[in-house]
């Protein structure tokens, strides 16, 4: 990987890395689940619904409307205006496995899931980690390295700043 020079960038690539890792470490315990809930007393299993949770409800939200609202306008003026529609029909299918996903999360977190919930929060938890994987990979390749030679310091700077605030 070449050294990012933005901090818009920089961002993107330390977020891509995390949710990577996260979806690495959900498909892995979702492919351990059988059709029934974990043990009551599944710590790291608690943990990570915790943290799937948060973090589905920051990509779906803060990452991408940075993404759509800050980096599509640029890419579409800098005439990349068909990877931000690809990427763009990428977070539209993933808030749609998402929004489903966080409901059933919430319902797990809540200890009211049945065992057809979480045969149903092991499918859309494996769809999901597959999408948003494709998906974050896909941006690592053509959407950060776009987005560090694209941006010049002070739009840069501009845009770190409300996205950090």
């Amino acid at each position: 990987m070449i050294e990012l020079q933005r901090q818009t960038s920089r961002a993107l690539h330390e977020e891509h890395v995390a949710i990577l890792g996260l979806l690495e470490r959900f498909g892995r315990a979702l492919g351990r689940l059988g059709a029934s809930p974990p043990a009551e007393d599944d710590a790291t299993w608690r943990v990570l619904l915790d943290q799937i949770g948060t973090a589905l409800e920051y990509e779906i939200t803060r990452h991408f409307d940075l993404e759509e609202t800050q980096l599509f306008p640029r890419l579409h003026a800098r005439g990349e205006g068909d990877l931000a529609e690809l990427l763009f029909e990428d977070h539209e299918v993933i808030r749609e496995v998402a929004r489903p996903l966080l409901a059933l999360v919430a319902r797990a977190q809540a200890r009211v899931l049945d065992d057809a919930g979480w045969r149903s929060l092991k499918g859309s938890g494996l769809e999901l980690v597959e999408r948003l994987s494709a998906h974050a990979e896909k941006e690592q390749g053509a959407l950060v390295p776009l987005v560090d030679e694209m941006l010049d310091e002070a739009t840069d700077m501009e845009i770190w700043t409300q996205y950090t605030n």
